[in-house]
Parts: C-alpha cells; sequence; structure tokens
C-alpha cells in the first residue's frame, strides 16, 4: 500500500469535496508527505469518518504501515472497505490484495476476485493485471486462460509490464490465445522498453533461441546484460554462460567467472557449480581448490546433481582435501540417485573395485546397468566385467535392483533391507 504516497496525492484532492474539506485533508496530506504520521492522522481521521473516502485511504494507508498508529491490517481493511463502497478505485484494489493474501481479514479469493474486478473495471491497471492472474490460476474464479488473456491485454495496453510479461508467455505457449511467436516478442518487447528485468530476459530468450525474431547471439546477450545488470540471477548465469562459450559476445573467461559468481552470491546452484569448475580449471581466475570445493558444495547442498558428482571427484583426487573414496562414495551416491550418468558409473566402479565401499558386484553390476541406460558406454563394459564374475543368480538379482531402483525413481537402490 506504500505504493500511494505522495504522488497521487493530489490526484485524491480533486474528489476531495467542499473547499475546507480539500484544504483541511491538504494539511494532513502534507503532514503524511512530510513524515509528520500521528499528526496526519489526527487530521484525516475525522473526515474519514465522516465519509471521505480519500481520509479513509489515507488512515488505510497508516494503520497497514504502522505509521502514525499500531499497526493494525484489521483497522486498514474495516477503513478500506469503507473507501472501497464509494467506488474508490485504489481501496478497491488494496482491499482486494489484503484479501487475497488473508491480511487482516479471513483470506478469500472470491471476494479479492470481486474487488479486482469492481476496480478492473474502473480501468484500474493493477487490478486488471491480478484479475487476469486469478483467472489464469482458477483462484476465486473458474480457470479461464481466454479470459486471463482479456485483462492482461487490457492492462498490458496500459503499459503494465507484468500484465505485458504474461500476455507475452501466453502469446508463446498458445495459452489462451493463438500461439503466435512473433506477438510474445512484441510484448515482452515492451515490457524490457519499460526497463522489466524479467522482460529483457525473456525477450534475450527469443533472440538466443531465433523464436518470433531472427537468431540473434549478440542482440540475445545485450538484453541478458540489461536484466542481469537489475540482478536478476537467470539473467546473470546466461551471460556467464555466454562469455564461457563465446556465443553472442567474445570468449571471456574473466568476465564468464564475474558473472557467475554475482549469480552464486545470489544462491544460484548451476552458477555456484560452473563457478567452482573455474576454480578447478584456474579459467579466468587464478587456480584454487579450496574455493572450488566452498563453491560444490553450496551447490551441492541444494540438491544439484552435478555439484554433488563433482565434489565426489574431489574427493577421490585428493583436490581441495586429503583423498577419501569413502566421502566421494557418498557424493555420487547422492548424485546417483537423481540420475547422473557418470556418478552412477564412477559409483559402480567404487563398487567394483571396492575402494570407500564394501567390494560388491551384484551394486556394481546394478549402478553400471543404470549407467548405461543414461548412455554411459563404459558403464556397459563395466556391467559386463561385473556379470563375468557372478552367478546367473545374482545377476538376476542386480538387474532387479536396478529396476527397482529406476522404476522407484531412486528411492531404493539398494540390496533389501538396506
Amino acid at each position: 500500500m506504500t505504493r500511494l504516497l505522495a504522488a497521487t496525492a493530489a490526484i485524491f484532492l480533486l474528489s476531495a469535496g467542499p473547499a475546507s474539506d480539500a484544504q483541511t485533508i491538504d494539511q494532513g496530506v502534507a503532514k503524511f508527505q512530510g513524515g509528520d504520521f500521528t499528526g496526519a492522522l489526527g487530521d484525516l481521521m475525522p473526515f474519514a469518518e465522516g465519509g471521505n473516502s480519500i481520509a479513509q485511504m489515507f488512515v488505510a494507508i497508516m494503520y497497514s504501515n504502522g505509521l502514525g498508529a499500531v499497526q493494525d491490517n484489521v483497522s486498514a481493511v474495516n477503513w478500506l472497505y469503507r473507501a472501497a463502497e464509494q467506488e474508490h478505485t485504489e481501496a478497491q484494489y488494496f482491499l482486494a490484495q489484503m484479501v487475497e493474501r488473508g491480511q487482516g481479514a479471513e483470506q478469500d479469493f472470491a471476494e479479492a476476485a470481486r474487488w479486482y474486478e469492481r476496480a478492473a473495471q474502473s480501468g484500474f491497471a493493477a487490478a486488471q493485471f491480478s484479475l487476469g492472474s486469478m483467472h489464469e490460476r482458477g483462484a476465486g474464479v473458474d480457470w479461464d486462460p481466454v479470459e486471463a488473456a482479456v485483462w492482461y491485454r487490457r492492462a498490458a495496453e496500459q503499459d503494465h509490464p507484468e500484465a505485458q510479461i504474461n500476455l507475452g508467455m501466453m502469446y508463446a505457449t498458445g495459452q489462451g490465445v493463438a500461439q503466435h511467436l512473433g506477438d510474445a516478442v512484441i510484448w515482452y518487447r515492451r515490457a524490457a522498453l519499460q526497463g522489466s528485468a524479467l522482460g529483457q530476459y525473456y525477450l534475450g530468450s527469443m533472440y538466443e533461441q531465433g523464436e518470433g525474431v531472427a537468431a540473434d547471439g549478440s542482440e540475445a546477450a545485450s538484453w541478458f546484460l540489461a536484466a542481469a545488470e537489475q540482478g536478476y540471477v537467470e539473467a546473470q548465469f546466461k551471460l556467464a554462460t555466454m562469455y564461457s562459450l563465446g556465443q553472442g559476445v567474445t570468449q571471456d573467461h574473466g568476465a564468464a567467472a564475474g558473472w557467475y559468481r554475482r549469480a552464486a552470491e545470489q544462491g544460484h546452484a548451476g552458477a555456484q557449480a560452473n563457478l567452482a569448475m573455474m576454480y578447478v580449471r584456474g579459467e579466468g581466475l587464478a587456480r584454487d581448490y579450496i574455493e572450488a570445493v566452498q563453491w560444490l558444495r553450496r551447490a551441492a547442498e541444494q540438491n544439484f546433481a552435478r555439484a554433488q558428482f563433482n565434489l565426489g571427484v574431489m574427493h577421490a583426487g585428493g583436490l581441495g582435501f586429503a583423498q577419501d573414496h569413502a566421502e566421494a562414495a557418498v557424493w555420487y551416491r547422492l548424485a546417483a540417485e537423481q540420475g547422473h550418468g557418470l556418478a552412477q558409473y564412477n559409483l559402480a566402479q567404487l563398487y567394483f573395485d571396492g575402494n570407500g565401499v564394501e567390494r560388491d558386484l551384484v551394486l556394481a553390476h546394478a549402478w553400471a546397468n543404470l549407467a548405461a541406460a543414461h548412455g554411459q558406454a563404459d558403464g556397459a563394459t563395466l556391467r559386463d566385467a561385473s556379470a563375468g564374475q557372478l552367478s546367473d543368480s545374482d545377476i538376476s538379482l542386480a538387474q532387479g535392483i536396478a529396476r527397482r531402483c529406476l522404476e522407484g525413481g531412486y528411492r531404493d537402490c539398494g540390496r533389501q533391507g538396506e
């Protein structure tokens, strides 16, 4: 609700009523703008109680944000209702938001949708966007992507950037409208030109993939850069990858490392894993196994399979800490249980050799079989080598373990009872 501040106060005063009311409300608003919230509440409350919707709106703002009064969402909602019933559009919109979120009132999507619609019918773009979202989600209203697109379009035509993006996505996917990638580009561009990082990212993706426009790596990189500089983490990751591979930009490992770091510091697991490997290889920065391990661990703790696999490799190779095949097996297993083929092969090799784990040719066969199924050619070789030392019944047992593991989504990949 703090969006409704000084810039809109003068507009509200146009409907304040008699000149004396306007003057007094003006004094209250001036105190609000100057940070004298207690004085503002004292000036505006009598007019709010007298039915002035502008005063009611400001009183709601102050209660909602704890300005000049103890923060009280229930009172804020009560004042918003009084203003909303007088067709105060912004009050209708903010009331809908609070009811949708269950702030100061019981959460009620249908009631929220009703107030969004009243504000939307008055042409309030934010309410049109929110009403479109309710229809797209089927929250409080019937799920209706066609109706969602109608409301998104009304808001988008008023340059509401989130509506432009959502409408673009609907054109890109053919949801609620006939699929048209060119129109998706148009709406993404309109949002991007308003400075929307998400719009810039989606527009960059369209140029990168050549969807709705001719493929243009340089143009894609320029839009990714615009979004990345605003802190949009996926754009930072994408831009780093382009610098790393020299796609759309001149290859620059230093720039790649810098953008991976910015994304990694925001918790992007892929960026953390890639930054770690740049430390391992000494690309764009000095080789540093300790630093690599720290970043791999941060990604692995997010259950990122590639980082878990690489941590296993680091433990097995003694890179960044003492060689430890048992610890390598732990990390290989975590990645293997997410379907990482090379981790499955390495785990199978540890079982075959009895390295870091008790030698178990049945489990070696099972994991090698899974690795082969994921396209690891060496997995088939290791599977067959294991089979050469197993009885027919043990081979059947290994095949059963692999089948159960795969069909169960890697939740049961050991011997029965393990």
